[in-house]
This record gives C-alpha cells, structure tokens and sequence, in this order.
C-alpha cells in the first residue's frame, strides 16, 4: 500500500483499467479509484476494453469510462485484474514495460504483473481502494463512496459470501456515511434485469445438467443472438444454479463471438474451485472462478468437467 500511495501522489498523469467483461467490483474500483485521483488534482483516464453494462448507469461517470489504450499517462494502474489477459485489447506488452504499472486487486490467483502490486485477499477489490483513499487522504463524497460500495455489495452477493466479515460492514458504514445508497445499489445490482437477459436464463435454464453433485449449462452463440444478449447478461446465473440444493459446484459455459468458451465455476461452502480454474489457464476465488477455453463446446465441457470432478475427489479425500 504504501508504495502504491507513493506512486500515485508523484503521479501527474494516471490511466486507470479494469477487466473485460465488467462486473460491479470491476466498474466499482474503476471509478472509486478514478475520481479519487481527480479529486487529489490527477488527471485521469478512466478506461475498459468491453462497454459498463447499464445496470451501473447510476454511478457517476460511467459515460466517461473510455476504450482507449493507455496514451501519455504517467502510470498505468490495473484493478480487479488477476493477469494481464483479463484486460483484454487494452493491454500492450511494450507499453506496459515503458512505465510503472500498479497492480490492485483481490483475487487469490494473482500472478503479480505490476512494477507494484497491491494485492491483498480481501473480498473484494473496492475495500483495496477504500483504504488507499484513506492513505491519500482523499476527502469521501458520493462519487467515490457509491462505485466503491457497488463493488463490495456485488463481489460478496450483498455480504452473503463465507468470507465477509465485521470489517466488511464497517467498510460500507463509511461508503453510506459518505453519500452512497445502498437501497440504490442493491436494485440495480441485483434486482433490475433487462429484458436480454430474462430471454438469455430462460435459455440456458432448459439446458441444465447434472453430473453427481455438479450442475452446469451452456449458453452457444445463437442463443446469445436470439435474445440479442450482451456478455454480461449471464451475470448471476452460476450463482444461481449453486444454489441448488444437492449442487456442490456449478458452472456456465458461454461460446463467444471468437469460438472460445468461457467457463464460470461457483463453489458451495467448503469447496474450493480456484486449483481448477488456475490449472485450466484461469483464476479466481475458493468459491468464484472462471477460465477461458479453446475449442468447441463440448471439448471445453468435458475437460472442464473433469478437472471439477478431481478437485471433488482430491477435496472429499483430504
């Protein structure tokens, strides 16, 4: 932390990235960190490779949230990003090495790509930047306070993860305290779903399978198109189908435009998918992970399945 803060303080110049296929802790992060720095004098790029979702519409500056590769900017500072990959056409190998590059995240499969990394397992990488703003003593108001409790009410499903704790709530006291609504966030977060993706579930929900304990779909290119889905209209369906009784593990594959399919891997208590993404070229969380794999769908089902089906047996066993 403290040679993060050091960084930015020198800093006149910072573009800000997060992940594809933003999230609410992605986006959260994205904009917490954004305007805390324009507040402190920086001039900041806030920027995604893939659109905000609307869903986060609400929060200010989305509309200023850029696809632009990193110009002129001083540093580059990732957020809620385990590797590079993650930020998809953003990142340049040759840019990235021509100046310090920030590493902020939370993700336990981190495999620490910055000149410094601010990685700590936390439940989410909104509470990293909560506690940076503190460091530079940022002065809290709304535009800060309400991205950063999306992202910590999004990563830990409104603080029902196994890993929230007492700290977590002190975290959002502040946020609320500071202008951000929680009443605000909770419904477009978790309650407003547009009409794309009400079509996308209906799909994938006819398409559930069950093997032992682990329950899947899959979710190909032309249910995508006939429900005129965005990449992130599946968000929340894995949590969903782990919520099953009798399901330890679920997964959703979803084909993308390329021909790759996408794996996302929720976890019961007790269980642990992070091995299995991270050894099929992903990362994540114990309880949320996901990996990217080559290939046609029911190659990509079958080896995913069978990683999933040895992390039960290694995990039963120990």
């Amino acid at each position: 932390m403290e040679a993060t803060r050091r960084h930015l303080e020198a800093a006149h110049s910072v573009y800000v990235v997060c992940h594809i296929i933003p999230d609410g802790d992605a986006i959260g992060s994205l904009l917490g960190l954004g305007w805390a720095l324009r507040q402190l004098g920086k001039r900041c790029t806030m920027a995604c490779a893939d659109p905000v979702p609307p869903r986060f519409d609400f929060l200010a500056g989305t509309q200023e949230v850029v696809s632009d590769p990193p110009g002129d900017e001083e540093i580059i500072v990732a957020v809620d990003s385990s590797d590079t990959e993650r930020l998809g056409s953003l990142y340049d190998a040759l840019v990235f090495q021509s100046r310090p590059v920030i590493n902020i995240d939370h993700h336990v499969t981190n495999i620490r790509f910055g000149t410094v990394n601010c990685v700590q397992p936390l439940p989410s990488t909104a509470e990293i930047i909560f506690s940076l703003t503190q460091e530079l003593g940022v002065a809290l108001d709304k535009r800060i306070a309400a991205p950063l409790l999306t992202g910590l009410v999004a990563d830990t499903r409104c603080f029902r993860t196994g890993n929230v704790t007492s700290q977590q709530l002190h975290t959002a006291i502040a946020l609320m305290d500071a202008g951000a609504s929680m009443v605000e966030i909770t419904e477009n977060v978790f309650s407003r779903k547009p009409v794309a993706a009400i079509c996308l579930w209906g799909r994938a929900l006819i398409n559930v399978r069950t093997r032992g304990r682990i329950m899947w779909t899959e979710i190909d290119q032309d249910a995508q198109r006939e429900c005129a889905a965005s990449p992130d209209s599946g968000t929340g369906l894995v949590s969903f189908l782990a919520s099953t009784q009798g399901v330890d593990i679920a997964l959703v594959f979803r084909e993308t435009p390329d021909g790759d399919i996408e794996v996302s891997m929720r976890a019961g208590p007790g269980w642990d998918v992070s091995g299995a993404a991270l050894r099929l070229g992903g990362g994540g969380h114990p309880r949320a992970a996901g990996c990217t794999l080559p290939g046609d769908m029911s190659a990509a089902r079958e080896r995913a399945l069978l990683e999933i089906q040895t992390v039960l047996r290694e995990q039963a066993g120990a």
